[in-house]
């Protein structure tokens, strides 16, 4: 089980990853996550996740998410500190059309209720096999995939902190 706290960015997820300062703005969400591990090696678990969202501040709407993740959990520098790092995709929706996902091109025609959800991770914690808890850092991104869903060229990015516990 996850809970994070992120905020919007208007910046395109590939200037997010690449240049690593993003603008921000007051758009914010709360996140509560349950996952399921089905299958998972030394190196990589398999999970599903599921999410429930509810944003604030320059949007006020409800989303949920469902999200096939893969998560490697081999790095030279575990015993120091875990370290994983998480890749998912998925849907997701909205339970009203979200404001702020349209991006400033004049043809852009706005959002959809229903778009391609993706996440990116990294997640921390104490080098003991007992650990429980761990802390995350998460890129939140809601998108058209270039027009896939609903003609829709826009998307969101929220940028997360949040804390992870393991049953």
């Amino acid at each position: 089980m996850a809970a994070y706290w992120a905020k919007n960015s208007p910046d395109r997820l590939i200037d997010i990853v690449r240049e690593l300062n993003p603008e921000m703005r007051r758009s914010y969400l709360n996140a509560v996550a349950l996952s399921y591990s089905w299958h998972e090696s030394e190196r990589v678990s398999w999970e599903w996740e599921g999410q429930l969202v509810r944003h604030y501040g320059m949007q006020h709407h409800w989303e949920s998410n469902v999200v096939l993740v893969a998560r490697w959990m081999d790095f030279p520098w575990d015993r120091w500190l875990d370290t994983r790092f998480a890749f998912g995709q998925g849907l997701s929706y909205a339970w009203e059309v979200p404001p702020l996902e349209p991006r400033s091109e004049p043809d852009d025609e706005g959002s959809a209720r229903l778009l391609n959800y993706l996440l990116m991770e990294l997640e921390f914690a104490p080098p003991s096999p007992d650990s429980q808890w761990s802390a995350m850092i998460r890129l939140h991104h809601r998108s058209g995939v270039f027009g896939t869903f609903s003609g829709v060229e826009g998307g969101s990015n929220f940028i997360g902190l949040g804390l992870r516990y393991r049953f």
